[in-house]
């Protein structure tokens, strides 16, 4: 009877065990179901949102391909532009620099012609003198050179105060065609004393070459009364 009481009470207990058992793991499963599907909740709407980032990154991404490719073109048309425009101030710049260039050439041209002409005229003015020195007697030339130096030291200092002479002046140069003669020499010192006022000092200096007349250098200011010069004077 004992045995079959003992027996009793542990089927009872095993029984209330597997009970207790199975009601705690009903529980567990129960719970971790429920975890489960939270967890499965939480990762579609996490899934939703990346989605939604992943879509909003794309649109982003062609909102950004698309302004990249208009300002590319944009940067495209304004580098053509400016390249167009430097190479028409470069064809401006080119041509400015031609048309000065032969602006240049054509006054260097043109000085370079004025100079000839005149280097011309003055070597023609100067053959022209030699040819009337040894063309015409010495006797002659002489007595020209005589009375045109008696006309040169009678007028030259007639109006000298239109000539602007020097101040404090102590010589003059005198370059003659023949030696001066005494009262020729007379005539000058007095007439230099008369305009400036004092005793001048006469350097004299004979050169055959300006035919007739005479050469007077006072300072910077130079008087020619030479033939020469008169010929000069006409071809201009």
């Amino acid at each position: 009877m004992l045995i079959a009481s003992l027996v009793t009470l542990q089927l009872i207990i095993f029984g209330v065990l597997i009970f207790v058992f199975r009601r705690i793991m009903t529980q567990n499963v129960v719970v971790a179901t429920k975890h489960l599907d939270e967890l499965s909740q939480d990762y579609a709407a996490k899934e939703q949102e990346v989605n939604r980032q992943m879509e909003e990154a794309n649109t982003k991404a062609q909102e950004i391909i698309s302004s990249a490719q208009t300002e590319a073109e944009k940067i495209k048309t304004e580098t053509l532009k400016q390249a167009d425009e430097e190479r028409e101030r470069l064809i401006r710049e080119a041509r400015t620099q031609a048309a000065e260039m032969i602006e240049q050439a054509e006054k260097s041209r043109n000085q370079l012609i004025s100079e000839i002409e005149e280097r011309i005229a003055r070597e023609a003015i100067n053959r022209a003198g030699d040819l009337i020195y040894d063309t015409i007697p010495e006797e002659f030339r002489r007595l020209v050179h005589g009375q045109w130096v008696e006309d040169l030291i009678e007028n030259s200092f007639r109006q000298s105060e239109r000539l602007r002479l020097p101040e404090k002046l102590a010589e003059v140069k005198v370059v003659s065609a023949f030696a001066l003669s005494e009262e020729q020499r007379k005539k000058l010192s007095r007439q230099l004393k008369e305009a400036f006022g004092s005793e001048i000092s006469v350097k004299e200096e004979v050169d055959p070459k300006i035919v007739a007349g005479l050469l007077i250098n006072i300072g910077s200011l130079v008087l020619d009364g030479s033939l020469k010069n008169k010929i000069r004077e006409k071809a201009r």
